[in-house]
């Protein structure tokens, strides 16, 4: 099977914020870093995410060839899919949104005080945390405002798009699983 146009990549992360989206967040996700297939060139596939030191980019696939990329497809029809990379060209030059972790960080620990002055303490989900789109991305950002440019939402609107979100997205069917 070949990778399509709007096909999501999903790279396993190491440090500090992966490890706590693995054992802080649920549902539990070993994938970090996403991106979008946006098309093939050659013997490569171009695509498209959002990188901390440039913001959104064009990149190669083949820059994650020795990584351990799982790659999903989003359960819509296949005419959305292929649009959908095309619909987040028009945010190219969007910044990389530093910001959204500081304010997640912020965010979890305030939950977790409240958590821990009723007597309990979860995992804390995706919902758990206020969100307001703007015009700068983290990598899950991007590929959730590519769907939502041809109106279709991976993750549940107002809910921050993190791996954890995208993880719900695939227990509930909205993406699966693919072998290229």
């Amino acid at each position: 099977m070949d990778l399509q146009p709007g096909d999501i990549g999903a790279v396993k992360g190491s440090g500090l914020v992966p490890w706590l989206n693995r054992y802080l967040a649920s549902p539990k996700t070993d994938r970090f870093h996403h991106f979008i297939i946006w098309g093939k060139m050659d013997q490569d596939y171009l695509i498209l995410e959002s990188i901390g030191s440039k913001g959104l980019s064009i990149g190669k696939l083949s820059f994650y060839q020795d990584q351990d990329v799982i790659f999903y497809r989003v359960n819509c029809d296949q005419d959305r899919r292929e649009k959908a990379p095309w619909g987040l060209i028009e945010y190219g030059r969007s910044k990389y949104d530093h910001w959204l972790y500081l304010r997640i960080m912020i965010w979890a620990v305030g939950s977790w005080i409240n958590m821990l002055l009723k007597g309990e303490f979860r995992k804390l989900k995706a919902e758990d945390f206020p969100y307001k789109e703007d015009r700068a991305f983290i990598c899950t950002e991007a590929v959730e405002k590519a769907f939502l440019s041809v109106d279709f939402q991976i993750v549940d609107a107002g809910v921050v798009p993190v791996p954890s979100a995208f993880k719900k997205a695939e227990i509930e069917g909205r993406i699966y699983k693919i072998q290229p």
